[in-house]
């Protein structure tokens, strides 16, 4: 794993790399980039729109297939790309106000396979099956390609709903292969995670020896994406499953009991032998371990699910991370 000075360098070298798309946006749209934009938002072409077709870089530096090339095209390209890479900084935050999204939003996003492998008719398929806003404009909505996969980050806090972007992914995508429904989030920050969520769910799914709904949620694969580094994963193990096992009560005996459970091989007579105590008294502590973080140590995937929350979080409190998420060194 990479030292934190490592983390920072790259951190560096990812921004320096913003810093220069920035400028050879502006450079290549001119002046008049903000009224391309607005027409393109509303379909309707400016009287300076000179888009064509070209190829566009991912957030992997590949090409996408050629598609419609015009300014707001080329920044979404851009906002998507640094997103996925991480980058959530006020100027991500500028650039997305240019395309029209506020200072403080609500995103979910979805993932899967483009029919035909054609990412562009996917993409204007979303964007034609998302509601308007509230005002009749069009739903804010970036679209990226990743490892193959088409990737919409939209916004649900006006004119749409994550149950109906649910609804869309199911449509839109190719139903033979995976379809993912990510986690809803908050701002530019949580929109980064959400992206990275759906896209380490799918390379997760990779290495799954078990079956997964169709269409699945990142939470199915917290474990495997936690493995990998994402670190909302890692949070969300920890926060919903490992403290809320823990509690406020350090005479709390509920994770004691789960830990002692899953180390025993799922045994209850083995777990009340080492906590002394009656297997019915293990029974009742499982049964409202379940009922405080959902998971039920009792089955086989959920239990490796706790186990790994549990084994995060007493890294966690033993100081392996900052703050910040990074490794101590």
């Amino acid at each position: 794993m990479a030292s934190s000075s490592g983390h920072a360098a790259a951190g560096g070298e990812r921004r320096d790399l913003l810093d220069l798309l920035m400028a050879r946006l502006a450079a290549m749209l001119g002046d008049d980039a903000l009224d391309r934009d607005r027409a393109a938002a509303t379909g309707r072409p400016a009287a300076s729109d000179t888009s064509g077709t070209s190829g566009i870089p991912d957030s992997e530096g590949h090409t996408l297939p050629a598609g419609p090339t015009d300014a707001r095209t080329l920044l979404e390209s851009i906002v998507f790309a640094c997103l996925a890479e991480g980058i959530d900084d006020e100027r991500i935050v500028s650039l997305m106000h240019m395309l029209g999204w506020p200072g403080s939003f609500v995103c979910c996003t979805i993932a899967g396979t483009p029919g035909h492998h054609d990412m562009w008719a996917c993409a204007a398929s979303i964007r034609g099956a998302l509601p308007p806003h509230k005002d009749g404009t069009p739903q804010d909505c970036l679209i990226g390609e990743h490892d193959g996969h088409v990737v919409a980050l939209v916004r649900v806090d006006d004119g749409a709903s994550p149950d109906q972007v649910a609804a869309i992914a199911k449509e839109c995508f190719d139903p033979a292969e995976a379809i993912c429904l990510g986690p809803t989030r908050q701002n530019a920050p949580g929109a980064a995670r959400a992206i990275r969520a759906v896209v380490n769910a799918l390379f997760a799914l990779q290495a799954c020896t078990r079956e997964v709904p169709q269409p699945m949620r990142t939470e199915d694969l917290l474990p495997e994406r936690a493995l990998m580094g994402d670190e909302d994963a890692r949070e969300e193990l920890i926060g919903s499953i490992y403290e809320s096992l823990k509690g406020d009560n350090p005479n709390d005996p509920t994770l004691l009991t789960v830990s002692v459970f899953l180390d025993s091989g799922a045994s209850l007579d083995a777990t009340a032998r080492v906590l002394s105590v009656h297997p019915n008294t293990v029974r009742y502590r499982l049964k409202r371990a379940t009922e405080i973080c959902g998971w039920d140590a009792t089955d086989t995937r959920e239990a490796y699910v706790l186990s790994t929350a549990i084994t995060l979080g007493r890294l966690r409190d033993a100081g392996m991370w900052r703050d910040n998420g990074d490794r101590q060194a």
